[in-house]
């Protein structure tokens, strides 16, 4: 019983390894700049199709999805950069003015940011899971974002402890942090994915 959890353990380790991996060398094909959203986009079809069965995930596998999800990845990657950047910029600026309606402007830039974050991952996780384009994923990750707090309170803390763990053992960026993201965002994403199809 016991080497059998073990086991366990190790495969979803190794997969985690692999799923990151797999992030790096591909956005290392795009040239970095149009590398991650592609990548990140494959690792979630990846992770999607084959769970922790580490052997069916090949490179071969990974580089066709790569260049299947080129365009769509980037526009994803870069619409959901742009907007992210910008409200960082602006609550940036906006905590270092003093008053109650900055606070108050603080605060409203904060839940969008954070919002904007967990939509995006939302959506990544709603395109591999179902064969609709873009902006239908997009309408889908915004219907789950208001479907449920508790999802998108466990999905935003989920995000920050992987950061928070990321930042004290830096080398987990290299073997964890982006594939450990998606893992759990589909993990936290499948009583939708579940409401979803069941209305279909």
């Amino acid at each position: 019983m016991i080497s059998r959890a073990v086991q366990q353990i190790f495969i979803k380790a190794y997969t985690i390894i692999k799923l990151n991996l797999f992030f790096w060398g591909l956005s290392l094909c795009g040239g970095l700049v149009l590398g991650v959203g592609p990548a990140l986009l494959v690792i979630n079809e990846l992770y999607y199709d084959y769970d922790f069965h580490y052997g069916q995930m090949s490179w071969r596998i990974a580089w066709k999805l790569f260049k299947e999800n080129f365009t769509e990845g980037n526009k994803l990657f870069y619409g959901f950069a742009i907007v992210i950047f910008l409200l960082g910029y602006s609550l940036f600026l906006s905590v270092q003015l003093h008053g109650l309606t900055f606070i108050v402007t603080d605060f409203i830039i904060a839940i969008v940011l954070l919002a904007t974050i967990c939509i995006y991952a939302y959506v990544l996780n709603i395109k591999v899971s179902f064969e609709i384009n873009l902006i239908n994923s997009f309408k889908l990750a915004c219907a789950h974002f208001f479907y449920n707090f508790f999802d998108n309170m466990k999905e935003i803390l989920g995000i920050a402890v992987i950061i928070g763990v990321t930042y004290k053992f830096s080398g987990l960026i290299l073997f964890a942090t982006f594939s450990l993201t998606v893992v759990y965002t589909q993990f936290v994403g499948k009583n939708w994915q579940s409401h979803v199809e069941e209305l279909n």
